[in-house]
């Protein structure tokens, strides 16, 4: 079978895919080897010129102390909310439009909505918030009565314990937030009400089962009547009462677990950050200096 033979014998030619690919590699390599270079060229160039990058450094650093110098420090706290059952977003959406005023510098809208004179308005430098409990739920799910964590960050750390009140009165006065209140608080103080006024019923029922009147005999028309009872009845009825009025105690829609901690030093700003800032880009601009000083000089060489 010499046909076998010669087809055995005949050279594989290469597929387009494999030629593309060794062009590829060639290219990645010329690539790497030119990067390779420049960054060699750059380090030898650095060496070289270290005084004047050295001394742009130094401009940098100096500068960048200069402006942190000039910066208004400031003060970061915050504090945790915990809701009634309402729903997180409407909260979020009440945060976060006061957020927007805080960051436009709207201070007479913040000052009007937070209660508080504009210089105490004028103090917030900044205002972020976030749902404690939200990752905790599916995503088709609604969040309900979870925890709040409102980060405040301040110019006057004196100012936060006000700022605290005035947070928390301006979730709590929201209209829908203060009509839900209310309606509770009518709900509760109609069932107060009215076990006072059953109360107050027994009350003279066990003073005539107690204290009878003429051929009683202990009953009242035509029941008997259980003095042991009657006093069991009216412990559980004032009992109820007691949980009634505690519970107006916490009709509050927002309610305040952990206040804004007081700061006595500043949160910033950060000397080492500026610092940083400064001198790296003071070591850029140096080195495109030392580079385009060294191709000008290669050049007139030419």
């Amino acid at each position: 079978m010499p046909h076998i033979s010669e087809q055995e014998n005949k050279p594989m030619r290469n597929s387009p895919d494999e030629i593309d690919l060794m062009v590829v590699f060639r290219y990645l390599g010329e690539l790497i080897g030119k990067v390779q270079r420049g960054v060699n060229s750059v380090f030898r160039i650095i060496y070289k010129r270290f005084l004047l990058i050295f001394s742009l450094i130094a401009i940098g650093l100096g500068l960048a102390f200069a402006l942190f110098s000039l910066a208004k420090p400031y003060y970061t706290s915050s504090m945790t909310l915990v809701l009634a059952e309402i729903r997180n977003q409407f909260v979020d959406n009440q945060l976060q439009r006061l957020s927007v005023m805080v960051g436009e510098g709207n201070y007479e809208a913040v000052a009007e909505d937070l209660d508080i004179n504009i210089d105490a308005a004028r103090q917030i430098k900044e205002m972020s918030f976030s749902n404690l409990d939200e990752n905790r739920i599916a995503e088709d799910s609604v969040l309900t009565g979870s925890p709040f964590e409102i980060e405040l960050s301040l110019y006057n750390n004196v100012l936060f314990p006000t700022m605290e009140v005035a947070l928390a009165n301006y979730l709590e006065n929201n209209r829908y937030f203060s009509k839900q209140k209310s309606i509770k608080q009518r709900e509760v103080e109609s069932m107060i009400n009215r076990l006072k006024g059953e109360i107050a019923a027994l009350d003279s029922v066990k003073t005539s089962a107690a204290t009878p009147r003429g051929p009683v005999n202990g009953f009242v028309y035509g029941e008997p009547l259980d003095p042991a009872n009657l006093f069991k009845e009216s412990i559980t009825m004032y009992q109820k009462q007691v949980e009634l009025e505690a519970s107006l105690e916490q009709l509050d829609n927002i309610q305040i677990v952990n206040g804004f901690a007081p700061r006595l030093k500043p949160t910033g700003p950060k000397l080492s950050l500026y610092l940083l800032i400064g001198g790296g880009i003071a070591f850029i601009i140096g080195t495109i200096v030392a580079v385009n000083l060294e191709k000008r000089k290669n050049s007139v060489k030419v």
